[in-house]
């Protein structure tokens, strides 16, 4: 075909110059693959080029990839031009050996593969060149008997569009500060930054909210995909690599709006290893954040334990490896609480373990599995508290929570030969979240006083849930050339999800205590009163997520262009808790398209774009609120008192506008019936023109290599939220609609709360009513504009501009930077909502009623304009190395959270204080102001986010790695920034708050760690 081909541009020749220069490039193309190192979950291809110490091709050189810890070795030969690959190579550290006629043959140890460092061109001297005479006569003369006298350059990697970082997490912990945290190292990413702290300890990558990302481990999904937040926890000395991915990933990753963090464990070798990594973080050196309004820190506590013990080595040398781990752990967290005199100490003590075995069954066949248990439980006593001594003395009650779950991953992939490898994994993650109080009890809070007061049982609900994963996949990589060079990826996995939950309020009600202001709908101004909320839900679940996708790296023009075209099919089921499909996204085509430029020739210079259109699966949050026999109601009394146990003595029941008497116990129209414990029918649960949530990414960047250890690069990324799944209530437009019909007894049934549906805000939904209407036996399905609805269209944007810094280390120093500009707005977050502290991914209040969208457009809690990182290590002795990590990030915006008015919106109002109306002027909210709309983000700011840690690690025996002590003090100046604050500017009566804008969070104040590494 080669000299068809020629033939055909031999032909052309004649006719044209320029065409004479096409077709030169596309000949020239065609028998020259790309210099690029594609990359799955757990492994690279390796590729580069042989040349002559002049920069010729070698074509015909044998190259050889030796594995230092396994022993195995992969050959190839280079094409023509001297390039070569060699495809789905483990991550690790290799020696690479080249041969060629004519030519001395070189050896090149220690050469490290990763996601982001794969590409390497060798030069060879050829025999009888100055100095390569000379070596081989030394090597004759009983010398070495494999002379190195070629030379090794690092090259950019050139198949790759993916903006983020790749960390190796041993390297990092040894060199700068860091938590022993997956979240702290993908802080270490650029863009990435601290999602609010009612979420735990989660980052949030370029915009989204931190219930968007998806994380893996060895090629297992261990996301939280009840709710999207984090991830299972996996031991942090069990991690070898990260890759974290801002933007820009090929077809092959998805289901993550966020970020796709994707991990690599650690292995057995050739060599038996044994050791222990011991680390302890005192209370005693911690320092004390100042106190807020809610809690008491100076009585806070912080203390961790944990002894990591491994061994590794082989069963069958160069055939059959073992890794295996321990960990004892202890955990001890206190913290005393201003508004309810309560100290909550949690306890940790158990254990994790697991390990990972690899086989390699035949030259380019290998086994993986992977298994680690991380099942947990934590037990938490409250005792009674006093903030101005710190004393802790009566006991109230104690909860025991559980945690985690056994997870286990096989994997197998086979070469069979230098253009097709296949792959094929199996695996199951499991988690859990059982809550048991010791106290039935009632959750009661007090907000009478303006100030929210718990002041019955400190848990309001005991839940238990059980989460199943379980996965199948399968890969395959083809190469081969036509028109220049292809690299054809392709595979399909399927996700069969499994949620079995309930959940119920302690003691069956949780109350709230209120006193009402002036215009209240349930009680005169000045009246005390409380309302009552029931709450039970319950079942099993199903999900099923799928995908398959193809994408080709094609190469052209003598590798200086790169074309990434690829295509993704991402399908998402979700099942209702009778086991009926409530929800099929039918085929949701996701492009992936992305293109890198040499403009140099030198293989150390690429610009780079990439455009990519990303689906976001519903969480199997929904599938349980929205789709499950749920009850759901409030009732309100007058409040004539407390008992001695600060229960409530009940008085009159309140009627209401738009009150209800269907709920259990109630005569009077003195209750808001949300659901009644039946299954809401599945074909009225969800709009039939729904889409699944998506964005579209476009990236532009370029980056350089400068010397053989420096990367420099600057990119802007651009991301539009395209659709967004939220539950809606249609109430008003059901009455809008049966008051133009004609219709009436429709306001009987649909009272503001009876029929939420999930729909795509702002856009037109076709939804089968809840109920049948005007006399007729079935229930009708309606049209209904996105006007008629009342809900605007969801809108996120995010720009932003990136610059970075990369010194890889040397044995001497090392030195890592990035600065990122952004702007984050819209009117939507993500799946959680940090103004309120919400975790019902996709069923927040965001767009629970028409009333909630006013003044919600604005800069997000995301919105963060400078974010800044910088780290590094500096070898100051063989037996001292330094290393600090700095990071600063501008304020996040505050708003101000209110009541809706009952005149804007009545069944908003219904809801208390989740609105944007406050009575405020000048950034002071009073009950003698006027209540006005307030834009999101827009009243005052947080303080920078600003920190220093600093690391000193000592080895006694430079010689010896394997036995080292480190000291780490994390925010070494004890600066106290104001993160978080109370944005809530009413309660739920519409009272202006008395802590509206006082700090409810600070950063976290200067604290030491010790670690001792000792190996064998």
């Amino acid at each position: 075909m080669t000299s068809n081909l020629r033939l055909l541009g031999a032909t052309f020749l004649a006719r044209s110059t320029s065409i004479r220069a096409l077709t030169a490039f596309a000949v020239s193309a065609m028998v020259v693959p790309s210099v690029a190192a594609a990359q799955d979950f757990q492994n690279v291809t390796a590729s580069g080029r042989i040349v002559t110490t002049a920069g010729a091709g070698v074509p015909g050189a044998t190259v050889a990839f030796q594995s230092a810890a396994q022993g195995f070795t992969r050959t190839t030969t280079t094409d023509g031009g001297g390039n070569y690959r060699l495809p789905q190579l483990p991550l690790g550290t290799y020696t690479v050996t080249i041969t060629a006629t004519g030519f001395t043959t070189s050896t090149q140890g220690g050469v490290v593969l990763e996601p982001d460092q794969a590409s390497n061109q060798f030069s060879l001297a050829a025999v009888g060149e100055t100095g390569a005479a000379d070596n081989a006569a030394g090597a004759a003369a009983g010398g070495d008997a494999i002379v190195v006298t070629g030379t090794r350059t690092r090259t950019i990697d050139f198949e790759r569009t993916t903006t983020g970082t790749v960390v190796n997490v041993t390297e990092i912990a040894r060199q700068v500060p860091v938590d022993r945290s997956l979240t702290a190292i993908i802080r270490l990413s650029p863009g990435t930054s601290q999602g609010d702290s009612a979420f735990g300890d989660l980052a949030s990558f370029s915009g989204a909210s931190v219930s968007e990302n998806q994380f893996f481990v060895n090629g297992l999904n261990v996301t939280n995909f009840r709710k999207g937040l984090g991830s299972t926890t996996v031991p942090f000395e069990f991690y070898d690599t990260v890759d974290i991915k801002n933007g820009g990933y090929p077809a092959e990753f998805g289901r993550a709006t966020g970020g796709f963090v994707s991990a690599t464990t650690k292995s057995g070798s050739n060599e038996f290893h044994a050791g222990a990594v011991l680390s302890y973080t005192p209370d005693f050196l911690r320092s004390d954040s100042p106190n807020t309004f809610r809690d008491d820190n100076d009585g806070d506590i912080r203390e961790s334990r944990n002894a990591y013990f491994y061994a590794s080595g082989p069963l069958i040398k160069d055939r059959l490896f073992f890794y295996g781990f321990y960990q004892a752990r202890h955990t001890q967290q206190g913290d005393g609480s201003v508004t309810d005199q309560r100290y909550s100490e949690r306890v940790g003590d158990s254990p994790y373990w697991g390990g990972k075995l690899d086989a390699i069954i035949a030259d380019g066949h290998r086994l993986e599995f992977t298994y680690f248990d991380t099942s947990r439980t934590e037990t938490i006593t409250n005792l009674d508290y006093d903030v101005t001594t710190n004393q802790r003395t009566l006991f109230q009650s104690s909860d025991v929570e559980k945690f985690g779950g056994k997870n286990f991953v096989g994997r197998y992939t086979g070469t069979f030969t230098e253009w097709l490898t296949l792959s094929a994994a199996y695996g199951k993650n499991k988690d859990r979240e059982v809550t048991q109080s010791s106290s039935d009890n009632p959750y009661i809070l007090d907000q009478r006083t303006g100030t929210a007061q718990s002041i019955g049982n400190p848990t309001a609900t005991r839940t238990s849930s059980f989460d199943t994963r379980e996965f199948y996949r399968a890969d395959a990589d083809i190469y081969f050339n036509l028109l220049g060079s292809h690299h054809i990826r392709g595979g399909y996995d399927r996700e069969n999800l499994t949620s079995d939950t309930t959940s119920s309020y302690n003691g069956g009600v949780a109350y709230t205590y209120l006193t009402a202001a002036a215009g209240n709908r349930y009680a005169p101004a000045g009246t005390e009163y409380v309302s009552a909320r029931t709450y039970f839900n319950g079942g099993v679940f199903k999900t099923r997520n799928e995908a398959f996708y193809i994408q080709d790296t094609w190469s052209l023009f003598n590798n200086r262009l790169n074309l990434s075209l690829g295509v993704r099919n991402d399908r998402f089921t979700n099942k209702n808790v009778d086991g009926e499909t409530y929800y099929e996204s039918g085929d949701q085509w996701g492009p992936r398209l992305g293109f890198t430029f040499d403009p140099t020739g030198d293989a150390r210079t690429k610009i780079y774009g990439s455009f990519g259109r990303i689906f976001q699966p519903v969480a199997t949050n929904t599938n349980i609120r929205l789709a499950g026999a749920e009850t759901d109601y409030t009732r309100y009394y007058q409040l004539l008192g407390v008992n001695a146990d600060n229960s409530p003595i009940l008085g009159q029941a309140l009627s209401f506008t738009g009150g209800s008497s269907a709920c259990p116990g109630s005569t009077d129209a003195n209750c808001q019936l949300v659901s009644d414990g039946t299954a809401t029918p599945t074909e009225a649960t969800v709009s039939k023109s729904l889409k699944p949530q998506s964005i579209d990414e476009y990236i532009i960047g370029g980056e350089r290599r400068l010397g053989s250890r420096i990367r420099v690069g600057l990119y802007g990324t651009y991301r539009k939220l395209n659709a967004s799944l939220e539950d809606a209530a249609i109430d008003q437009g059901v009455l809008a609609y049966c008051n133009r019909e004609g219709i009436s007894g429709c306001e009987d049934i649909w009272t503001g709360f009876h029929q939420y549906v999930l729909i795509n805000p702002g856009e037109a939904a076709t939804i089968t009513l809840s109920d049948p209407i005007n006399g007729e036996a079935t229930a009708r399905t309606v049209s209904f504009t996105a006007e008629e609805l009342g809900y605007p269209k969801a809108r996120r944007t995010y720009k932003a501009i990136t610059a970075t810094f990369n010194r890889e280390f040397d044995g001497l120093w090392t030195l890592n930077g990035s600065y990122t500009y952004a702007k984050n707005r819209g009117n939507i977050e993500g799946g959680v909502k940090s103004d309120n502290g919400q975790s019902d991914s996709g069923l927040t209040t965001d767009f629970d009623q028409p009333g909630f969208t006013q003044g919600a457009y604005g800069y997000l809690p995301g919105d963060r304009r400078h974010n800044i990182k910088l780290y590094g290590a500096f070898q100051v002795r063989p037996w001292l190395l330094i290393g600090a990590n700095f990071a600063a990030v501008s304020p996040r915006r505050f708003g101000c959270i209110g009541l809706v008015p009952d005149s804007v919106d009545p069944f908003a109002n219904a809801y208390g204080s989740a609105g944007n109306f406050c009575p405020i002027v000048d950034g002071q909210v009073s009950d003698d102001n006027e209540t006005v709309l307030v834009q999101r983000g827009s009243v005052f700011k947080s303080d920078w986010n600003t920190s220093t840690d600093l690391t000193l690690s000592f080895r006694p025996q430079p010689e010896n790695r394997n036995l080292t002590f480190e000291v780490s003090v994390f925010n070494v100046f004890n600066q106290k920034a104001k993160i978080d604050y109370d944005e809530q500017g009413t309660d739920d009566g519409g009272a202006a708050s008395a802590t509206y804008r006082l700090p409810t969070s600070y950063q976290s104040p200067r604290s030491a760690r010790f670690v001792a590494r000792i190996g064998f």
